[in-house]
């Protein structure tokens, strides 16, 4: 029989594991080099793209600009706009670039590759161009302590330079929010949401503000 103070010492050990591991996120900071954007430097916005649109629901696609695979799903219809929204307003508090704001009403399919991006960026004499991608934005069904489909959401954000064509800083959010039995490993995550089922809007905005805190 194991004795009282090992069995403390085991929990305080899982305890400690479980939070280190729930504050690894599905984001991910891969630049291509370290590049340093300076503050009187231009970029170019480009609005989001609905990936779901041209490609359908539940097709595994491939991110032009950075190779990782997300899964398609359900997008709300003002999905792109609020998130091309949040990012713009994530962007203009940092007061250091001087912004370029397109809208490109549809033309998801022209600007899907890295070439035509960095044409787009050099059209507008931008120094780069940050361009995002939207896969799932999919909204509980339910409410906050009880629900029958939980809120996805998954979006991808690249800064590109427009000299050299690299992709300089990526921001990839995925995530389908799950009960706290079914992952103990969010368990931080699952005390800083109140232990409730958000919505699609507030995994997206909370996404996005760990992404950015990253952003150069």
């Amino acid at each position: 029989m194991f004795n009282d103070k090992f069995c403390v010492r085991v929990n305080i050990a899982i305890i400690f594991a479980v939070l280190f591991l729930s504050g690894c996120t599905s984001q991910e900071i891969a630049p291509e080099s370290a590049y340093p954007i300076s503050e009187t430097e231009k970029i170019l916005v480009l609005p989001f793209k609905d990936v779901s649109r041209i490609y359908g629901k539940d097709a595994s696609v491939r991110c032009s600009v950075c190779g990782r695979f997300f899964i398609t799903g359900e997008v709300a219809p003002d999905a792109a706009a609020k998130l091309t929204h949040s990012l713009i307003s994530h962007l203009k508090r940092k007061k250091k670039y001087k912004l370029v704001i397109l809208n490109l009403n549809g033309e998801e399919k022209a600007f899907s590759q890295r070439k035509r991006i960095v044409n787009k960026g050099r059209k507008y004499n931008a120094d780069a161009v940050i361009v995002g991608s939207v896969y799932r934005y999919k909204e509980r069904i339910g409410n906050r302590y009880s629900v029958k489909s939980p809120a996805s959401v998954a979006f991808g954000v690249h800064l590109i330079e427009t000299k050299s064509g690299r992709n300089i800083w990526s921001g990839h959010f995925d995530e389908t929010q799950r009960s706290l039995s079914e992952n103990l490993f969010k368990l931080k995550k699952f005390i800083k949401r109140k232990a409730s089922w958000i919505t699609a809007d507030e995994m997206a905005i909370n996404g996005f503000a760990d992404m950015l805190s990253t952003f150069p």
